[in-house]
């Protein structure tokens, strides 16, 4: 058994990386004196997030990290919790096992103070049935177990930032811990698509009432809150425009017309197989796509890089691919795709399955498993290169805004 699904159970899929700097750390068993750590920006201003699947020091980046970089850039003081991490996680390939000795402390990195939750187990998802039972009742006794610092860092909060996924079954204790602070659901995926157990719909569910808004970051999951209701506020996508001003020389050959792909949610590589095949006068570049497959030459695999280095291959490329996986439920990442809004921002077509389309006029879509269909979103997007006009976004800062304090950022309201 494994501590993780064979289906993708991540968020969602771009790599950022930035060097994280340690200040100071204190021992999970160390007395909770208080966290002298930075400053905030007003009344309301130390803001906690909870994640059971990222940590901020990770090479991998999702909105959450931009969210805490922005928020600290505003003046809060943030804290950034990651759980579901145990022995088991050696099994899986966790993004987060070069942090092992580092884990059940507090940790300052770039501003934002880190605590990685390491247990002797965790319970996972399973398509066996007892299994999946029985994780259930793990579940229950999983969020409860002591930790001094996690319970500590809820104390102080004054937002407390709970990610979509099993970090739902914290809910009710961060209640308990604190009565005052404002707890945001931050919908980044739907629970089914990334693969979670479903003890975090359950949990979700039955303490509902305690979340004060939910921030949702496509409008198609709003049905999945039916007991949110006027609660509802879309949480979009932002750009730092001064990260992607200094973006370095093209890696890629000056001859070559290049597609790119990033990242590696519900990367389906017969997409790349089907694609490379048929198009042997392109070169195909793929950044972090967390499996092995076998491809035509003119496939170049690379790992997971720094964020200003991945820059350089999307604004140099020709077409941006996004090869999602056909999943039930999957149309909202026409609207929440971080790879397809970036391809966006530097004017690529983009060619992705039409479940992920949506109505932008740059992206072609293509059926899943389809060679012709394929075929003819690639050959579609080579006549719009060059003649995309990149899109403008809000800033991070924004966006993060808009995540605590929905109603005073501008937020649009969306059930």
């Amino acid at each position: 058994m494994i501590g993780r699904s064979s289906r993708a159970e991540l968020s969602e899929d771009v790599a950022e990386a930035k060097p994280a700097r340690r200040v100071r750390s204190r021992t999970h068993d160390a007395p909770c004196a208080p966290l002298e750590l930075g400053h905030g920006g007003g009344p309301k201003d130390r803001v906690v997030i909870i994640s059971a699947y990222h940590d901020y020091r990770t090479p991998k980046r999702a909105s959450l990290h931009q969210i805490a970089d922005a928020l600290v850039h505003a003046g809060f003081t943030v804290s950034f919790i990651s759980t579901r991490y145990s022995l088991l996680s050696r099994l899986t390939g966790d993004s987060r096992l070069f942090l092992w000795r580092r884990a059940n402390t507090v940790e300052l990195a770039n501003g934002v103070e880190c605590l990685l939750w390491r247990t002797a187990a965790h319970p996972f998802r399973s398509r066996m049935g007892l299994v999946q039972l029985l994780s259930g009742y793990a579940y229950d006794l999983y969020s409860e177990l002591p930790n001094p610092l996690f319970d500590e860092l809820l104390r102080k909060a004054d937002y407390v930032v709970v990610e979509s996924g099993i970090a739902a079954i914290y809910l009710a204790r961060i209640r308990r811990m604190n009565a005052r602070a404002k707890i945001v659901y931050y919908a980044a995926d739907r629970l089914e698509t990334i693969g979670a157990h479903p003890s975090a719909r359950r949990k979700l569910s039955e303490n509902e009432a305690v979340i004060d808004h939910f921030c949702l970051r496509a409008t198609q999951l709003k049905d999945d809150f039916p007991y949110a209701a006027g609660r509802m506020y879309k949480a979009g996508f932002g750009i730092n425009p001064e990260e992607f001003a200094a973006v370095g020389p093209s890696p890629y050959a000056s001859d070559e017309k290049v597609v790119i792909s990033v990242g590696s949610m519900l990367f389906d590589p017969t997409v790349l197989q089907t694609a490379a095949a048929n198009f042997p006068q392109l070169q195909f570049h793929v950044i972090g796509p967390g499996v092995d497959f076998d491809a035509p030459p003119n496939v170049h695999i690379h790992p997971e890089m720094p964020f200003d280095q991945m820059l350089a291959f999307v604004k140099h490329a020709s077409i941006g691919l996004a090869p999602y996986a056909p999943v039930e439920g999957g149309d909202y990442l026409a609207e929440s795709s971080l790879k397809l809004m970036q391809f966006e921002y530097f004017g690529l077509p983009s060619v992705c399955p039409r479940f992920a389309a949506g109505s932008s006029p740059s992206r072609f879509a293509y059926e899943p498993g389809d060679e012709p269909s394929i075929r003819s979103a690639i050959t579609a997007a080579l006549g719009k290169v060059g003649r995309v006009e990149g899109r403008v976004f809000p800033s991070w800062e924004e966006i993060a805004l808009q995540v605590i304090e929905p109603i005073h950022h501008g937020a649009h309201r969306i059930g």
